[in-house]
């Protein structure tokens, strides 16, 4: 099926590219094409798609593939496409009414899937972790400084002490 005449293409998609990795189609990497008629990306290579996205069990055995931009991810099913809003992490489409709690609109600036609000939260714990221990094991950006200073603040006492033993030994002569 070709896309509608209206739409317009994504970049790669003109230059008849995967969406993910953006390379053309190959021998031994073959495209799936999604048969959305509004798709702006269509072409995926199969090696860039994770199992699920290619053969949900909703999907199999359908005449037509469709990404995992025009499929909603909770219900995969392609209708309502002006209930569809995509992540903006990972791209995927979702119903407005399958969200949990559902929606009534369309929200304002970005939003994100429950999936990648579940890593966002889980690298900033990670995050939080290691300044955490770099904090209780004195490598915080504080300490760091203050040993830099220290380690200066050796070495003049160090070129004081040596130039007072100087004047000691030239003035014991």
């Amino acid at each position: 099926m070709e896309p509608a005449e209206d739409v317009k293409l994504s970049g790669t998609a003109r230059a008849g590219c995967c969406k993910v990795c953006g390379e053309p189609e190959e021998k031994g990497k073959e495209f799936l094409i999604c048969c959305h008629s509004l798709c702006l990306y269509k072409y995926y290579h199969i090696r860039c798609l994770k199992p699920k996205k290619i053969a949900s069990n909703a999907q199999r055995n359908k005449p037509h593939w469709y990404c995992p931009s025009c499929l909603c991810r909770v219900c995969l099913d392609d209708k309502d496409d002006d209930q569809i809003i995509l992540c903006d992490g990972c791209d995927e489409g979702h119903h407005l009414y399958c969200l949990r709690p559902p929606r009534t609109s369309v929200p304002e600036g970005k939003w994100y899937c429950p999936s990648c609000k579940a890593e966002m939260a889980k690298e900033r714990e990670t995050r939080k972790y290691e300044q955490r221990m770099l904090k209780l094991h004195r490598k915080d950006g504080a300490m760091v400084k203050s040993r830099k200073y220290d380690g200066v603040n050796l070495l003049l006492s160090a070129a004081e002490k040596l130039n007072a033993d100087e004047q000691q030994l030239t003035s014991a002569k």
